[in-house]
């Protein structure tokens, strides 16, 4: 399988994530371009054939072709999350979740983790359900380490009793955390149907910070 293609027949989950809310404008946006793309298409399918093709006709074709030339939001976020899981801080290869991990990975709630520049909304996507549970153990691989660290240093939670030192050391370790939806934002502001070069206000202090990161 290519690099961010997109598994057909696979089963799948509804998962919700907590996005940007620019990127959840985009997509509602997006969906309404494609909506009329697709009544456009129907209409030129009709006027091209002459009285050959019916508009109901046309309709099922669009419907059939709808993945190639209009993907649906969850294929854009399936794609990107691809993309993301291959880069090499999360590429693995890791070992896997345990029963325990796994069950614990589905919880819902906010787990402990850096604070995002800007507003949030909660969206649901419907994923397959091996690239979640690649996504759920890339994250809790990933954050194991610092969260381990932050225990061991009775750092675990927000306390307004920290030495500046210790908050210091807290916010560094809390941005080694990666959890599942940090890692879908991410992958939304790098491989979103959108160009690269704009990305939604709300996350410029974060882009900011990687590129000061990756140097």
């Amino acid at each position: 399988m290519s690099e961010g293609s997109v598994e057909a027949g696979e089963r799948r989950e509804k998962c919700t994530f907590a996005i940007d809310v620019e990127h959840a404008k985009r997509f509602t946006d997006l969906r309404k371009e494609q909506r009329r793309a697709m009544a456009e298409w129907v209409h030129d399918l009709v006027e091209e054939s002459n009285g050959g093709i019916t508009r109901d006709e046309a309709r099922l074709e669009a419907r059939r072709r709808r993945s190639e030339l209009w993907p649906t939001l969850d294929q854009y976020v399936e794609r990107a999350v691809r993309q993301r899981l291959v880069e090499d801080d999360l590429a693995g290869p890791w070992e896997p979740l345990t029963a325990m991990e796994e069950e614990f990975a589905t919880l819902a709630g906010r787990g402990i983790g850096k604070n995002y520049p800007g507003f949030l909304i909660t969206r649901t996507y419907e994923l397959p359900l091996s690239l979640l549970k690649q996504l759920r153990t890339a994250s809790i691989r990933v954050s194991e380490e610092p969260l381990k660290e932050m225990e061991e240093l009775g750092l675990l939670y927000n306390s307004l009793d920290y030495t500046p030192e210790e908050y210091d050391k807290r916010e560094e370790l809390v941005k080694r955390v990666m959890s599942a939806p940090r890692i879908v934002r991410q992958a939304l502001e790098r491989y979103g149907p959108w160009p690269p070069d704009e990305h939604p206000p709300s996350s410029i202090a974060a882009i900011g910070t990687r590129a000061l990161n990756q140097g």
